[in-house]
This record gives structure tokens, sequence and C-alpha cells, in this order.
């Protein structure tokens, strides 16, 4: 055989093959939906006996993500400081974990744990710095609930890889166009993944869970309206780490069910608008 017959049946070969690959991962796929719509229906029967609505939309099919290790960035808390206080703040080492920054404008204070709190005339322009601040160190959309005076809270959420942080929230203070306080956590960008032999919970499996909850704890709710992916924060002493959680939003309270112990706790303190 010629080397240009050759050529073509290697080619062919190839084509042959890719097609029966592209062939096999679509069968796949659609067993995949396919087992997934029905376990949409089964969910859908099983909450609609009990009394609570569940639309199928409300089932997600993203795959959690694994927990994240972080550690403290004294460079990100110091570039946190000197955006809320203006200038070049002083730095004082207190101890305990504790960093204290001061400038003509008030002082600010960063803790091992991640939270931190600073006061002073912050900004005359509290809604232009909140918003920049939150683009700054990766927090969401500001949620400004302020009053006719111009005075009242401002709230976000930190997103870590695009992904809510339950208990990593930020609060402004405003009073009468001038911030005053902000306190709230602030968590590096980027951390160790935390490898787990368990298979996390799907959305199906945290539904699962929390109905399990729910009858033994009496939880009045009556509409499921979506399941959503957040972190939360967990720390032990100095340590911070990042857990994989699944949010269950129903007509009454939102529920957070852990993606690896299946733990059901209240969301609480989170407004759904922040998420």
């Amino acid at each position: 055989m010629d080397r240009f017959r050759l050529k073509n049946v290697i080619i062919l070969i190839l084509l042959l093959l890719n097609t029966a690959l592209l062939a096999s991962l679509s069968l796949r796929r659609s067993a995949e939906s396919n087992a997934f719509r029905r376990t949409e229906d089964q969910l859908v029967q099983l909450f609609h006996a009990d009394g609570i609505s569940l639309q199928p939309g409300a089932i997600s099919n993203t795959l959690p993500p694994d927990g994240v290790s972080l550690s403290r960035d004294t460079n990100l808390e110091a570039r946190a400081a000197a955006f809320l206080l203006g200038q070049t703040p002083d730095a004082f080492d207190q101890g305990g974990g504790i960093y204290h920054y001061r400038s003509e404008n008030g002082d600010a204070l960063f803790r091992s744990s991640g939270g931190f709190d600073a006061s002073g005339t912050l900004s005359h322009d509290p809604e232009d710095f909140c918003r920049r601040f939150c683009r700054t160190f990766s927090y969401d959309i500001p949620d400004f609930q302020l009053d006719s005076s111009n005075s009242g809270l401002v709230t976000a959420v930190f997103q870590y890889g695009r992904i809510p942080v339950l208990n990593g929230t930020v609060t402004f203070t405003v009073e009468n166009g001038v911030l005053t306080a902000v306190s709230g956590v602030l968590l590096p960008e980027s951390g160790t993944l935390l490898a787990s032999e368990e298979t996390p919970l799907s959305a199906a499996g945290a539904l699962i869970a929390f109905q399990k909850m729910r009858r033994e704890n009496t939880v009045v709710a009556s509409a499921i309206t979506d399941t959503r992916l957040c972190y939360e924060l967990q720390i032990s002493g100095s340590a911070m780490s990042l857990t994989p959680v699944w949010r269950i939003v129903t007509d009454t309270e939102d529920y957070c069910v852990n993606c690896f112990t299946g733990a059901v706790t209240a969301a609480g303190g989170v407004p759904e608008s922040a998420l």
C-alpha cells in the first residue's frame, strides 16, 4: 500500500474513532440527563406528599466544590486599611493576632480570624466608596438600605471564586451622608483545596437531608424555590477554612446543608437579596 492510501486509511480510522467517542459521550450525557429528570420527579412527588411545593427548576445539578483552607494575608489587610483610612496609615502589632492601623481619618483593627472593624470619618461619598471597596476586595454588589437622611446600613457578601460565603459579610454604617464605620470579614482571594474522600452531597441529597430534618423538628415551610451553592466560613483559633454548603430557599426561612456531613442549620443573618 502506497503512502497516500495509508494516510487516507489512518485519517478514516481517526474519524471513525472520533465519531464513536462523540456518540458515547452523547449517550452518557443523555443517560445522566434522564437520571436527573427522574430524580427531579421523585423529589417533587416526595415533597408534594408532605404539602410542600418544589419546582423542578429549583433543584440544581451543579457539583459542589472542594473545601478550602485559607491563610491570613497581612499584605491584603494593609491594603484594606489604606483603602478604609486613606493615605498610608500607621501600623501597630497589638499582639494576640491583632493589627491596629491609624490615620487622621480613623482607626482600624484586623484579627487573625478574618474579622475587622474600622471607624472614623471614612468617606463623604459612601455610595461610591462602598462600591469600590466591594469590587477591590471580592465582595458582591452592595445592598444599600439608606433612609431619606442618607443614613443606614450597606451590606455585601464576600465571594470566593464567585461563590458567596454565607458568614463573610461586610457592613458599612452611614450617618447623614458620611461613612462612619465598616465591620465584617476580610478573606484572601486564594487558598489551598482540601481534598475529601467523601463524595459531597448533590442538591438532591441536600433536599433529602432537609426533608428528614423538617420532619423531625416540625419545620414550617410550604414551598422550596431554589437551591444554591455557598461556602460557610469555619474558624478554629487562627485557622480559617471554607466548607461548601447548599442553601435551601423556602418561603419561611433559608437553611444550609453541609455538603460533607449533611448537617442542616438555619442560614440566618444573610438576606437572600445579598446572595
